[in-house]
């Protein structure tokens, strides 16, 4: 299996825990679900482009929420955890060793509010 499949995936079972855990607590609007997609989204799309212009702020305004917090740290930490194997395996790759860089500051990032 690819790995963005994976990632992929576990980023959908993220969204059902999290949205079974917010039907719990209080009942999420259609919008406001929506709103989380795309705020989920915006996050893989940074971790996948860690380069790219709002990369940092997608990461941050969703990890600053603290209802969601332990979801995007636990999802950099995963990934982070990916990307240290495979500079492991193969410390040439420039592309990882920046994803690497970009999630420890995003780390940071989120838990230094």
């Amino acid at each position: 299996m690819r790995r963005v499949d994976v990632l992929s995936r576990y980023a959908v079972l993220l969204c059902v825990v999290l949205a079974a855990h917010a039907g719990r607590v209080a009942a999420m609007t259609d919008v406001e679900a929506m709103e989380l997609g795309y705020k989920v989204a915006a996050v893989k799309m940074a971790i996948q482009e860690p380069a790219a212009p709002g990369a940092m702020h997608a990461i941050t305004s969703l990890g600053h929420d603290q209802r969601y917090y332990v979801m995007v740290r636990g999802w950099l930490t995963y990934q982070l955890q990916g990307d240290r194997s495979l500079l492991e395996a193969s410390p040439d790759q420039t592309k990882v060793r920046a994803r690497v860089d970009f999630l420890q500051r995003a780390i940071r990032a989120i838990d230094l509010e």
